[in-house]
């Protein structure tokens, strides 16, 4: 099949769909690089609409090349052999991420690929925080989803590859109406209260976006619905979980109120995450699960599950399900799958701390942001730089230092990769600076300056 474009282009493309959804039938390129969905039917507004998303206006992905990795964005209209759209193909290996959310999924996804294809933890908290990068990107340029889901979701927790589909159904507002109300399971409660209560009325917004992200977020990280329990509101089973999931949807792990939490909940949320990733988690599901404007931004999301990643300490044991746990004070060191950290006799911990602002020379404290120290753990830009986001493919510097352990020595060493003003303060003696490509051995209770004075402070402490 030869689809010609709106520039006159021509792209051939296989003759049979590879798939069908409710809006049109998708289609390989012959090539392997492109897919076009056409459509079965042609709403009046349809090709404006795609114009305004393919415009510079709305195009979220144009002239940067990370972004375009994260979003299947529509790219040229297809006028013939009807009306469709041209789209970034996921990578090869992708699946929908409901195959990694539940054991069943799980198991078939590893009897086919292998189970190395469903990945570590640490694999699906940069997937979570791939998630919060998309999601805070449409709502920047005032967009929303309105069907954030698993199965919009293309990922490959091998490679940490994820891509947001179906983008071509985004809200521009004033403009293009939702076209649905989004996805069972996923859906915000007010959205899912207008399938048992017709006198409901709410659209798909960023707020409900919000919802779907939390659900998403909390599902990946701890394989359970964060809705779904064991309290009965109906015999009728699916009148049941639309009340649990609309007006009556209430957070499994509520801190109050118990009825709906599963008897062998053995690992909470408190256990897994931060203080302050488990702050958004009760915001999502607690304050906010009935009253929209309380949910937590992508933003936030983005940044503290990049802080959680920081923390991560590797399990020794290399059977384990999990490869990685959150650094806790409380001793001694031990994953969730049991095993107790012995590989090093000391971790370092860096301290963050940012200018103050006014206060030349001066920096103030950043509550509850620990980087804990592997070997080979890297300082990336925005680890240095407090004005920048925690957006891996968005700095042209790829890593600022690296940290090195010296088994032999139980020594660890800080490598200066990019900085040109790199100053080290050892607890006694004079300030030394360390030149790109220098390593400096990191004692307790030293400090260091990066590119100072804009850059972050930084207070080291061992601990056993």
């Amino acid at each position: 099949m030869i689809c010609t474009l709106a520039d006159g282009s021509k792209i051939e493309c296989d003759d049979q769909p590879f798939a069908e959804g409710g809006e049109g039938l998708l289609y390989w390129d012959k090539a392997g690089q492109y897919v076009v969905k056409l459509y079965k039917t042609v709403e009046p507004q349809r090709e404006a609409a795609l114009q305004k998303i393919i415009s510079p206006q709305y195009n979220i992905v144009q002239s940067e090349p990370y972004w375009d990795s994260l979003f299947a964005w529509p790219k040229m209209i297809v006028k013939q052999p009807q009306l469709g759209l041209l789209m970034e193909r996921a990578p090869q290996g992708s699946l929908e991420l409901q195959w990694f959310l539940g054991a069943k999924q799980r198991q078939v996804v590893a009897k086919k690929h292998g189970a190395a294809k469903l990945g570590q933890w640490s694999n699906y908290l940069t997937l979570a925080i791939k998630m919060a990068q998309t999601v805070r990107r449409m709502h920047f340029r005032g967009l929303c989803h309105s069907d954030l889901s698993f199965r919009n979701f293309l990922v490959d927790p091998a490679t940490d590859s994820l891509m947001l589909i179906d983008c071509d159904g985004l809200v521009v507002p004033d403009f293009l109406p939702p076209q649905v109300l989004g996805t069972s399971k996923c859906m915000a409660p007010e959205l899912a209260a207008q399938l048992t209560s017709p006198h409901v009325k709410a659209s798909p917004s960023a707020s409900t976006d919000l919802h779907a992200l939390a659900t998403l977020i909390y599902w990946l990280l701890l394989l359970r619905h964060p809705l779904l329990g064991p309290k009965i509101h109906d015999s009728d089973p699916a009148l049941d979980e639309a009340l649990s999931l609309g007006e009556q949807a209430l957070f499994i792990e509520h801190p109050t109120d118990t009825s709906n939490r599963p008897a062998d909940l053995k690992i909470r949320y408190q256990d897994v995450f931060t203080p302050a990733v488990a702050k958004l988690i009760e915001a999502a599901f607690i304050e906010g699960l009935h009253q929209p404007a309380k949910r937590p931004a992508a933003a936030y999301w983005e940044r503290e599950l990049g802080r959680m990643k920081d923390s991560l300490v590797m399990c020794d044991n290399p059977k384990c399900p999990f490869g990685a746990f959150v650094f806790s004070f409380k001793q001694p060191l031990r994953c969730h799958c049991g095993t107790i950290v012995t590989r090093y006799a000391k971790l370092p911990l860096f301290y963050f701390y940012k200018p103050w602002s006014g206060q030349p020379g001066m920096y103030q404290g950043e509550r509850g942001y620990v980087w804990v120290g592997q070997p080979d753990r890297t300082l990336q830009l925005w680890h240095v730089d407090p004005t920048q986001p925690p957006s891996p493919g968005l700095n042209t510097v790829i890593a600022a230092a690296r940290l090195k352990y010296q088994h032999k020595q139980k020594t660890w060493l800080l490598q200066n990769l990019a900085l040109p003003n790199l100053l080290y303060f050892p607890p006694y003696g004079s300030p030394q600076s360390i030149r790109i490509q220098q390593e400096v051995p990191l004692v307790d209770g030293a400090r260091l300056l990066f590119n100072p004075p804009h850059g972050r402070a930084a207070y080291i402490q061992f601990v056993s």
